[in-house]
């Protein structure tokens, strides 16, 4: 069965965006929203951390390059200042 110029037309978008999908996948961490993965850290980790982040916040390194490099929300950062 032949198909029309528009099923074609149709088809090749599919495949330009699968193509373009297939090329930034290297890009993307594969996580929603681009993420950072968490994990469990124990109550020693966790002290040594906060009072890392305490210390650089009082330094003025802002509190979204401190969230990235520790895999928290800029939320979680803020919170700590309490």
């Amino acid at each position: 069965m032949p198909l029309s110029k528009r099923q074609i037309a149709h088809l090749n978008k599919i495949i330009a965006t699968a193509r373009r999908m297939l090329d930034t996948a290297h890009l993307e961490d594969g996580r929603a929203g681009g993420a950072v993965r968490r994990r469990r850290r124990s109550s020693v980790e966790t002290g040594k951390m906060r009072a890392d982040i305490l210390a650089k916040r009082a330094k003025g390194v802002p509190a979204a390059k401190l969230a990235e490099k520790y895999g928290v929300s800029t939320a979680y950062i803020y919170m700590m200042k309490e």
